[in-house]
């Protein structure tokens, strides 16, 4: 229930001899008619002298002067090549494309389109994966290039909005041109995690889709050759995303995740924007250009009469056959519903010709873009409900708690506590609730409506019916898990972020032990009995028993106090977990050592504290304010000491290359 069903496409783009090259493809030989069958390979030239061959699974291949790509874009599933049941494609008749059909693996369904511009040198894949097994899947999506030259030097390049997210890999080859692959776009939520072994001469892209039954879902990544690393680079940082989302159909533009784009459709209806001039979309499909002369748009919500000021307005969608309904688009990302207090729309032709337009005769009006508007909608952070028929309204963060009930009995959360909550899930009929620590659990919100101040219009309040919500966003950001971080794995796949509190009372063959819950290293429920569990400690000691106990006291990292009953847990770990009170005061004597004159005995603590293990973390880092200069120096090493350690644990696993496919 809790894994994020994406559905999407996967959207594979080349940018293949760019202006670096100056070199634009030519497709050779006589071209197909529009919707007409070719064979594979297909082939494509381009006036560099090099030709690119599209072969049966649709991974390219470049030949002629000292071509860098030996296998392009090739496409594994869990592994796994894609495998088709022939050799042929077809030219889609509207947009040009080589489309592939017939590709399957591990149960999914595969189709490659793939798009050359010859006026930019661009080789545009889109990959349609869809489910067609009954049930959820979830598969590793790996995107794999192999160069016929070595790798002289190689970088990675993040996003500069969140330097955790490598967007492209730049490449020197040993032929003296340079590589580059684009794998996710500026301030994307996902995208994949990006693997060169260094010393080889191939790049790996990997990712994991979760797909609902009959769902599909999307990546989008681009490949260049420029003449050096630098101009690589600056071919990234030169990319504008918006002028690349505009050259993909908006039906697979809609779900890509890897780059910014879904969020300008409302449902299924794209928002209109004008470059020029302001745009009108009528019911038959025409489009008036103009410059739109209204001063307000005046509507009435299902929470209030509202004025929005035009300046704040970009666009407008109309829903609904027989009583549309109107969908005001603020500048700022909001989607406010309701019925429009005027029933027509009134724009100035380009002519000067000044017209009324009904609006019940329109499907979409859109302002020009303004070089001031941002260039992508930013909502973390902000407070927002979303309903189920397509509005995004900005409010004030409730100052009442939000009831919600849960397995765990009833929580009155703070809404700062709660990162989101999803209402409209498919798979249950409860809610999703996540809080700012990063626990997930299912549970129902209380009451009938949610009551919020509006962003948009200061001062009023709107009652939001609980049964038109599909999600709630509230503080917006979620702490991200971590090494450090300690957790409960529930048996309904609920996931809480916290510790044991409290004493913990264990009936053992022997006797009863008490254990003091913030000493606890791990706990797993055992499979002989509803309430038998493992317990080990902070020094490694293991203990197993009966818990006396219904339930586990439990306190989340963001203040919440929850009883888990015990027959739900599965797993329970605390990477830092508290020593014993005699342990402590070992721990406080040698790091009181830390500052001793004696150099012997401030060498001797540090080397004590470094073995005693993570177990000393915690205490470092609570008392090193307290410490002299000469002391958190030493803290410092030890706990960057610590950190080595970790990161030496072996386990890892390596990745290794695909074989190169028979030709």
């Amino acid at each position: 229930m809790w894994r994020v069903q994406l559905a999407m496409a996967v959207v594979l783009v080349g940018t293949w001899a760019t202006a670096a090259s100056g070199q634009i493809m030519q497709q050779q030989g006589p071209v197909p008619a529009a919707g007409g069958t070719v064979s594979l390979p297909y082939l494509v030239s381009e006036n560099g002298g090099n030709q690119w061959r599209i072969f049966q699974g649709g991974w390219l291949q470049q030949q002629g002067n000292q071509p860098l790509y030996s296998q392009g874009a090739m496409l594994l599933i869990n592994g796994n090549q894609v495998s088709q049941s022939n050799n042929e494609g077809t030219l889609d008749a509207k947009t040009g494309e080589l489309v592939i059909d017939g590709l399957s693996a591990n149960g999914l369904t595969i189709s490659r389109r793939i798009w050359f511009n010859q006026n930019e040198g661009w080789l545009r894949y889109i990959d349609v994966f869809k489910n067609t097994q009954p049930q959820e899947q979830s598969v590793n999506l790996m995107i794999q290039t192999n160069l016929n030259f070595g790798v002289n030097t190689a970088q990675t390049v993040a996003d500069p909005k969140k330097a955790d997210h490598n967007l492209a890999w730049v490449a020197q080859t040993g032929a003296g041109a340079s590589v580059v692959e684009v794998f996710g776009g500026h301030n994307a939520k996902n995208v994949p995690t990006i693997n060169w072994p260094q010393g080889n001469n191939y790049v790996q892209a990997s990712m994991t889709l979760t797909l609902a039954p009959g769902k599909q879902a999307a990546v989008m990544h681009i490949h260049a050759i420029t003449a050096t690393q630098d101009a690589g680079v600056a071919f990234i940082n030169g990319l504008k995303d918006i002028a690349i989302m505009r050259s993909i159909p908006p039906v697979f533009r809609r779900l890509i995740v890897n780059f910014v784009g879904g969020e300008n459709f409302v449902g299924d209806v794209e928002i209109l924007r004008g470059d020029l001039l302001d745009v009108v979309e009528l019911r038959t499909g025409d489009q008036f250009k103009g410059t739109l002369k209204e001063s307000a748009f005046d509507l009435q919500t299902a929470y209030g009469p509202l004025s929005i000021p035009v300046d704040q307005v970009i666009g407008l969608i109309n829903v609904g056959r027989y009583r549309p309904r109107q969908l005001v688009i603020t500048s700022d990302g909001q989607i406010v519903g309701g019925q429009l207090k005027k029933s027509t729309i009134d724009l100035q032709l380009s002519s000067g010709q000044l017209t009324s337009i009904p609006l019940s005769q329109i499907t979409r009006i859109g302002y020009r873009r303004q070089s001031s508007e941002p260039t992508e909608w930013n909502f973390e952070g902000k407070a927002l409900v979303m309903t189920r028929d397509g509005e995004r309204v900005a409010i004030q963060l409730p100052t009442a708690p939000v009831e919600v009930l849960t397995r765990y009995g009833r929580l009155d959360l703070k809404p700062e506590q709660i990162g989101g909550i999803i209402l409209q899930n498919d798979d249950s009929g409860v809610h999703e609730i996540e809080l700012t620590d990063g626990s997930r659990f299912a549970g129902l919100m209380g009451g009938d409506s949610l009551s919020a101040q509006l962003s948009i219009a200061k001062g009023q309040t709107a009652q939001f019916p609980i049964g038109q919500i599909s999600r709630i966003q509230l503080a917006g950001k979620i702490a991200e898990s971590d090494d450090f971080t300690p957790m409960f794995h529930l048996a309904n796949e609920d996931l809480l972020v916290g510790t044991l509190s409290g004493t913990l009372k264990l009936d053992t063959t022997f006797d009863t032990i008490s254990v003091n819950g913030a000493e606890v290293k791990s706990m797993d429920r055992l499979a002989d009995g509803a309430r038998d569990v493992q317990v080990v400690m902070w020094d490694g000691a293991t203990l197993s028993g009966q818990v006396e106990s219904a339930s586990l006291d439990c306190r989340l990292k963001c203040g919440v106090d929850m009883l888990i009953p015990v027959p739900l847990l599965e797993h329970y770990v605390q990477p830092q977990p508290a020593p014993s009170a005699q342990m402590l005061d070992r721990i406080r004597a040698a790091i009181q050592d830390l500052s001793d004159p004696d150099w012997k005995r401030r060498d001797r603590a540090a080397s004590v504290l470094t073995r005693m293990g993570p177990v000393v973390e915690g205490p470092l880092n609570e008392l090193r304010v307290n410490q002299s200069e000469e002391a958190q120096r030493s803290i410092d090493n030890i706990l960057k000491e610590l950190e080595k350690q970790r990161q030496q644990k072996p386990g890892a696993a390596a990745v290794v290359p695909v074989p190169v496919p028979n030709q």
